[in-house]
C-alpha cells in the first residue's frame, strides 16, 4: 500500500519509477548488513524500487533504490563518528544531498525504526516509522522540510 502510494504520487508528476525488487533481493541486503527491514519499508521496496539516478519530486525529494540504500557510516563517512551511525541506513535526499534522510534498522525487531535527517551536526529524528514519514510526505512534502528547519535549531 505505501509503496503503491508512492508510486501513484510519483505517476502523478509524470516521474519514473523503478520496479519493485525481488524478496531474494531484500534478503540479501538484510545478510550484507545483518539487518530486519521493517514490514513498512519492506512492501515499499517490493512495490516500486525508488526513483531512477537523475531524478526528484516536486519538492526536490529523491528515494533511493535499494542498491544505492547503506549506513552512515559508508554513504555519509563524514558522519560516521555519531551515535548508531551503523544503524542508520541512508534511503533519499533533498535537493541533490543538501540532507538526507535515514531509517533505524537492527536486527532486533524491538528496535524502533524511527527516521531522521542527516546534514546538520547530527541526525535529526523526525518521524516514528517510515510509514509515519511517507503520510506525511503525501500530505504535504513541503511541512516536512519546514519540520526539519525547525528540528534543527532545537
Amino acid at each position: 500500500m505505501i509503496g503503491t502510494c508512492l508510486q501513484n504520487k510519483w505517476m502523478s508528476q509524470d516521474l519514473k519509477t523503478n520496479p519493485g525488487v525481488s524478496s531474494e533481493e531484500l534478503a540479501a541486503f538484510e545478510s550484507k548488513y545483518q539487518v530486519s527491514m521493517p514490514s513498512d519499508l519492506r512492501e515499499y521496496f517490493l512495490t516500486v524500487n525508488g526513483m531512477p539516478e537523475g531524478t526528484m519530486d516536486d519538492a526536490l525529494i529523491r528515494f533511493w533504490a535499494l542498491n544505492e540504500v547503506k549506513p552512515i557510516s559508508e554513504g555519509a563517512p563524514d558522519y560516521s563518528d555519531i551515535q548508531d551511525a551503523q544503524s542508520l541506513f541512508l534511503f533519499a535526499d533533498y535537493c541533490i544531498w543538501s540532507h538526507a534522510y535515514a531509517i533505524r534498522l537492527s536486527c532486533n525487531k524491538e528496535t524502533s525504526n524511527a527516521v531522521f535527517v542527516v546534514g546538520d551536526e547530527k541526525p535529526v529524528q523526525i518521524s516514528e516509522s517510515f510509514s509515519q514519514l511517507v503520510r506525511e510526505y503525501l500530505l504535504n512534502p513541503d511541512h516536512l522540510l519546514t519540520n526539519i528547519i525547525e528540528s534543527s535549531k532545537s
